[in-house]
């Protein structure tokens, strides 16, 4: 994914002691928690979540995991994810992400997740039409979606 996509919802958080390695930098496996940060935030946003649920209406796994790092961040660096929806398929979706530094305005990293919609059985089902109504209005889609 690139960083050229356009993000119309942005969240931040505070690196953390315990998110930095011994050199001092966010160790690379917690980019993946700001992203779900960012993923959940942007959920909640558009009123698609419900108690701990990050999606109300359907269940759905992780089946893609992207960073690409750019730059370092570090203990008590503010940090803004900005979140879009790149994509919606039939049964998967497809959430984009770009890292700010927000006191220098840095790139710190771009990533993205992919996720499936799952039945009970954890099968594949159709992302319901609700969701993807929701997301076309808030990215700006045209009405058939993307």
């Amino acid at each position: 994914m690139s960083a050229d996509l356009t993000y119309h919802f942005s969240t931040d958080v505070r690196v953390r002691l315990p998110e930095t390695d011994a050199m001092g930098i966010v160790f690379h496996g917690n980019y993946l928690t700001y992203l779900e940060v960012g993923r959940v935030d942007y959920l909640a946003n558009l009123g698609l979540t419900e108690g701990n649920r990050p999606i109300r209406d359907f269940e759905n796994v992780v089946v893609q995991a992207h960073v690409d790092f750019k730059s370092p961040a570090r203990l008590h660096d503010l940090l803004t994810i900005d979140v879009t929806t790149s994509e919606i398929r039939r049964s998967s979706f497809t959430f984009s992400f770009r890292l700010r530094h927000r006191q220098e305005n840095r790139l710190v990293a771009l990533g993205h997740t992919t996720h499936c919609a799952i039945g009970e059985d954890f099968q594949p089902i159709p992302v319901p039409e609700h969701f993807r109504e929701v997301i076309s209005r808030f990215e700006g889609w045209p009405e058939a979606g993307q």
